[in-house]
């Protein structure tokens, strides 16, 4: 029986687990914490099911197979997204994306409007901020966007962000229906409790799992890791650490930005009206987002957890958007031997959601 050794007990290690498991391989996962899911495990705070950041799923409309699969694992609910933003300067939450009716009644839209009429080359532009102020023009971009960006990634300028593929070119405001993806994607949540707790036990079911380890030294070209000074040696590696981490930091460290989480609990049923999940902050406020998680959870409580967000350099959430670290993280791929593979946010440098993950990982399964 081919061996397989899995660095990494996160949402991508665990699927990869599952999926090669399915092809007969002998598989050992070793995760640095106490337990698997990574960011995407649910936790309880006085009976409050929460997760660090919400993880709704969301899947293309015509790929519903990312639905199926999940749904062998969980239950799914389908979930209508949406979110707003509070802008300061106006004294107003506004609905996220920017919607073209609540612009029609701001207290400046003829400037607004004469900005929107008035729109340079999008595609001349060569950073996050030449992006936004040319998509909508600098008013709606001070009061939404400007601020936000440079606290959610901890910059002196937006112009330092010049890899912009997710910013949602063409849809920088939105009409018809005021919810998120609409016509785009499905979103769901499991209505267990427990979240995405379950997939990860069923997906490592007849693996050894190692937790509350760390990798000592990699030794790719021999496909073996070094753990509690003990060789393990496997036919193949699938890596979801950090590139920088595998390779010794030879190219220098990768930049990303984290989040500190402070959870409160308040004596109210809900905070949020309804259909609003979270809430962003786009001002001078230290928090990017506050999220309400029953909204998600469907838990029942007379009481209700909110979870705010605040950016951090303490762990690796984020990915930058920024091209000199896009090429760092790519010549670290590059280092990698035959039979061993990397997978997931650290494991790639990109900001990867689960849909995307699993789909990576049925291709990477058609290669092995």
């Amino acid at each position: 029986m081919k061996t397989a050794l899995i660095i990494g007990g996160g949402f991508a290690g665990c699927t990869a687990a599952y999926m090669l498991k399915k092809k007969g391989f002998d598989i050992t996962v070793i995760e640095g914490s106490r337990q698997l899911g990574g960011g995407c495990r649910t936790f309880f705070h006085g009976g409050h099911p929460y997760t660090f950041g919400p993880h709704h799923l969301l899947i293309n409309e015509d790929e519903l197979f990312v639905w199926r699969y999940f749904e062998k694992f969980v239950t799914l609910r389908e979930l209508q997204h949406h979110t707003m933003t509070y802008v300061e300067q106006d004294r107003e939450f506004y609905t996220y994306p920017i919607h073209a009716d609540e612009v029609k009644e701001m207290h400046d839209y003829e400037t607004i409007k004469h900005e929107l009429e008035n729109k340079g080359d999008v595609s001349k532009a060569t950073n996050f901020e030449e992006y936004w102020a040319t998509s909508i023009g600098d008013t709606l971009y001070n009061k939404f966007i400007h601020k936000y960006s440079e606290k959610m990634w901890q910059i002196k300028n937006n112009k330092e962000i010049d890899e912009f593929a997710f910013s949602p070119k063409g849809k920088t405001l939105q009409s018809g229906s005021k919810q998120c993806f609409i016509g785009q994607k499905k979103i769901a949540y499991p209505i267990e409790l427990d979240g995405y707790n379950s997939y990860f036990e069923k997906c490592v079911q007849g693996c050894e799992v190692i937790l509350g380890t760390k990798v000592e030294t990699f030794d790719l070209e021999n496909k073996r890791v070094k753990i509690n000074d003990s060789w393990i040696s496997s036919d193949i590696v699938i890596n979801t650490a950090s590139l920088d981490s595998v390779f010794e930091y030879c190219y220098g460290e990768l930049h990303y930005i984290g989040r500190d989480f402070q959870k409160i609990i308040l004596p109210v049923e809900t905070v949020f009206p309804d259909p609003y999940h979270f809430i962003h902050y786009a001002n001078d406020e230290p928090y990017t987002r506050i999220v309400e998680y029953k909204k998600m959870t469907g838990y029942k409580s007379p009481h209700t957890l909110l979870g705010i967000e605040t950016p951090s350099f303490k762990n690796k959430l984020y990915p930058y958007p920024v091209k000199s670290e896009i090429t760092k993280a790519q010549k670290y791929k590059e280092l990698f031997p035959e039979d061993c593979y990397t997978l997931g946010r650290m494991g790639t440098y990109h900001y990867d959601n689960m849909d995307i993950i699993v789909k990576e990982c049925m291709k990477l399964m058609e290669q092995i």
